[in-house]
């Protein structure tokens, strides 16, 4: 192969034809890097100095939120050529209410699976008001919730914000229908996020890696809906927050936590933590519709109709 054709096949692999921007799956592998990249580096860094097991949640997702606001910026300014709203941060009163609709849908999902389950006999509490290894209940307290809060904004960022968008758009490029692309979108960016939360993530012991994977991919489907069907991060975020908050904190705090927690389970029978997504089907599927439901009829109820953000699919326009 001569140079002028290695070089014109090294470009149709890199680069889209329809505008000048690398494909969007380089866009997406490389912020995924990125990001990631600075969670480990300060995953490593923290290593070296021994902060208190309370306060290590915090430390370790500032870097990943760091890592994910200047990745994004860059990626927007330099690659894609977008604005920082266009992944859903169109800021308003509107969009802080959504935030909060979304905190408030996550904490009612995880009580009604934690009173599902506790009525089945699956779960034991097995202590109330636990202050962990923190100074203070309150402090303890605060410090959990602004952890949660890292984690929602960069997971639901990269995953929801970039990576659905991305490949929405990459997938339509393709000729695919505006639906099919949407869907395509989605599936892929909520198998991506079950994979490196599941198999790659926690997971309680003794627990199924693939059932706790097919759930934690029903989970980012509906963290995708919410994105689609508004175009925002403010419900995703908020889910996200208030599904790890009220896990953590509220109703299925690990008896070995070190952050306070409200109450604390094992599984009944084995003794072992346990995970919201990693409960048993015939609570976790009627948990995850009432979530699909809950999310739906919100937009409903605040934009009078139930439809796809289109926009997700589209172009930005290209910078000179």
């Amino acid at each position: 192969m001569s140079d002028p054709e290695a070089s014109s096949f090294v470009g149709r692999i890199v680069f889209g034809s329809a505008d000048t921007r690398i494909r969007a799956t380089w866009r997406i592998v490389v912020t995924l890097v990125v990001i990631f990249g600075g969670a480990l580096f300060g995953a490593v860094l923290l290593q070296g100095f021994p902060l208190p097991t309370w306060i290590a949640p915090v430390a370790g997702h500032l870097f990943a939120t760091i890592a994910a606001i200047g990745g994004i910026t860059l990626m927007a300014r330099y690659i894609e050529h977008r604005e920082i709203s266009d992944y859903g941060f169109s800021i308003s009163i509107g969009w802080w209410l959504d935030l909060f609709a979304g905190v408030l849908f996550g904490c009612l999902l995880v009580g009604v699976a934690f009173g599902l389950n506790y009525v089945r006999g699956g779960i034991i509490i097995v202590d109330t008001i636990a202050i962990g290894n923190a100074p203070s209940f309150s402090l303890g307290f605060l410090v959990s919730i602004l952890a949660w809060i890292l984690v929602g904004f960069w997971e639901e960022t990269l995953f929801r914000g970039h990576f659905l968008t991305n490949a929405a758009e990459g997938l339509k490029t393709r000729d695919f229908s505006l639906k099919a692309s949407l869907f395509g979108a989605l599936v892929s960016s909520s198998v991506v996020y079950g994979v490196l939360h599941g198999p790659f993530g926690s997971n309680p012991s003794g627990d199924s890696l693939f059932y706790a994977l097919a759930m934690t991919i029903a989970m980012g489907g509906l963290f995708g809906i919410a994105y689609i069907l508004s175009g925002e991060l403010a419900v995703p975020i908020g889910l996200h927050i208030g599904i790890n908050f009220a896990e953590h904190n509220l109703f299925l705090g690990s008896p070995e936590s070190a952050i306070p927690t409200i109450l604390r389970v094992e599984q009944a029978g084995s003794g072992t933590a346990v995970q919201f997504q990693s409960m048993d089907a015939i609570v976790m599927v009627p948990v995850f519709a009432l979530g699909y439901i809950l999310v739906a009829g919100w937009f409903y109820s605040r934009q009078g109709t139930i439809e796809s953000y289109t926009d997700l699919v589209h172009h930005p326009p290209i910078s000179k």
